[in-house]
């Protein structure tokens, strides 16, 4: 997210009251690449590979803030059905709500925790790549919602 999204998105957010929306979480569309890592140290890293503009984009890291975290005090994960994974499924279930322009009222309609068991606990401990689109399925949006956005 360029830091003129950030400031748009925390505007948006002091000026609806909303306090409970990760700010660093960029849109998340049904055609992006999202890729798992880890570091040397084996802390978990999570890039979105944008596909927006068909030709690949660039490797921009989805930045996650401890104080934004519900339900592990000590980050998010994957590769189990944990606390870390539902922090993580959360996280990205708010980038599809954002890119889909869902209106915040309505987010928790959106079931993170089946992204967290369809996606997030699925992917190996080492990491891996995995398309947008599966996140979409597991939040059961139809196919309009999917791509409404993509042509615009």
């Amino acid at each position: 997210m360029s830091a003129r999204e950030d400031q748009i998105h925390r505007d948006t957010i002091e000026k609806e009251g909303r306090s409970d929306i990760p700010p660093h979480v960029p849109p998340i569309a049904p055609e992006d690449l999202l890729l798992f890592q880890r570091d040397e140290s084996g802390s978990p890293r999570v890039f979105l590979l944008s596909q927006a503009d068909g030709k690949g984009g660039r490797a921009v890291e989805i930045l996650f803030d401890r104080q934004d975290f519900r339900h592990s005090p000590d980050g998010f994960e994957w590769g189990y059905g944990g606390s870390g994974p539902a922090e993580l499924a959360r996280y990205l279930t708010y980038g599809v709500a954002r890119h889909i322009e869902l209106p915040r009222d309505q987010w928790d309609s959106l079931d993170y925790q089946q992204v967290k068991w369809e996606v997030v606990a699925r992917i190996p401990w080492g990491g891996g790549e995995r398309s947008a689109r599966e996140i979409y399925r597991a939040l059961g949006l139809p196919e309009a919602a999917q791509s409404e956005k993509a042509g615009g």
